[in-house]
């Protein structure tokens, strides 16, 4: 197989631009011989000329062309991950440590939380942190209390009284945004459509797992009248009723891509302007190393939503 070294990309890339051998070593500081010699190496790897070699200078082949725009292309990626491992190695310096409290709804803290707080843990270890599992209200009053707290909510944009009794010294800011699914168990007369419209749903009963929180509100109560069967954070709870009658379930794209709830059925529902809403909710007080706690859960944090 072809073994090129970066290197040798550099200096086909170093000799197109200068016109000549000659010209690109003196401009990269190695003898004419060594640099004509590696390129010569990399044509016999490759396996045919990349050089049209003249008195008056190089010019690439017709195959060399499609090399030289490839190599370009390869050595740019590298300069950039050389750059990425400059700048994590400066960061790596600076060890953050200090103790933080995370609250989480239920629907972030089945699915997002386990595998943010591992990568977290790996990289940051001096920082303790502590994972609550809270309906929406009660982040926001933890975080408006606690100013080194944080927290991320799921809320669906329909419920305006939960944006309206946001405190002043608490900040929402706007993670993602996700279609609504329905989960339910494969057996359930809806499991085989593709999508779901509010009208097909209204007659099952509607298991909240957690999304309006504990006083059983939900997404889509302005639109669609649904009884009711549990309003609950217990995962067992919640799949046993799934898996044994018709009831519906909140969902949404997280559940699915990590594989939570698997054994239910997971169907997108249609409805264009009603969706989960995923904050972040911090408290305008929070001082410089607090803030710096928070930006570093939240760095990791935003990389599996």
């Amino acid at each position: 197989g072809v073994r090129m070294k970066i290197e040798q990309l550099e200096f086909l890339i170093e000799v197109v631009k200068a016109g000549s051998i000659n010209a690109a070593s003196k401009k990269i500081f190695i003898s004419q011989q060594s640099l004509n010699q590696s390129l010569r190496n990399l044509e016999d790897e490759i396996g045919f000329p990349l050089l049209n070699r003249t008195k008056k200078g190089v010019t690439l082949t017709e195959r060399g062309r499609e090399v030289f725009s490839a190599a370009q292309a390869i050595v740019a990626r590298y300069d950039q991950m050389l750059r990425q491992i400059s700048a994590l190695k400066e960061d790596s310096t600076e060890v953050i440590s200090g103790k933080m409290n995370v609250h989480t709804s239920p629907m972030i803290s089945v699915c997002i939380l386990p595998v943010v707080y591992v990568d977290y843990k790996h990289n940051f270890p001096k920082v303790q942190l502590f994972c609550q599992e809270r309906y929406q209200d009660d982040i926001v009053k933890e975080v408006s209390e606690h100013p080194g707290d944080v927290g991320y909510v799921l809320v669906a944009n329909t419920l305006h009284h939960f944006f309206d009794k946001i405190p002043s010294n608490v900040e929402l800011s706007l993670l993602n945004t996700y279609p609504i699914y329905m989960a339910m168990s494969p057996r359930h007369p809806l499991a085989r459509q593709h999508t779901l419209s509010l009208q097909s749903i209204k007659d099952y009963p509607l298991i909240i797992y957690e999304a309006g929180g504990i006083q059983g509100e939900h997404a889509l109560q302005s639109e669609v009248d649904m009884h009711i069967l549990l309003s609950t954070n217990n995962t067992n709870m919640t799949k046993e009723l799934l898996n044994e009658g018709n009831a519906l379930m909140y969902s949404y794209p997280p559940y699915v891509t990590r594989g939570a709830f698997p054994e239910c059925v997971h169907i997108p529902l249609h409805t264009k302007n009603i969706f989960f809403e995923l904050y972040m909710v911090h408290n305008k007080d929070a001082n410089q190393q607090q803030r710096r706690l928070i930006d570093s859960f939240s760095s990791i944090f935003q990389q599996y939503i």
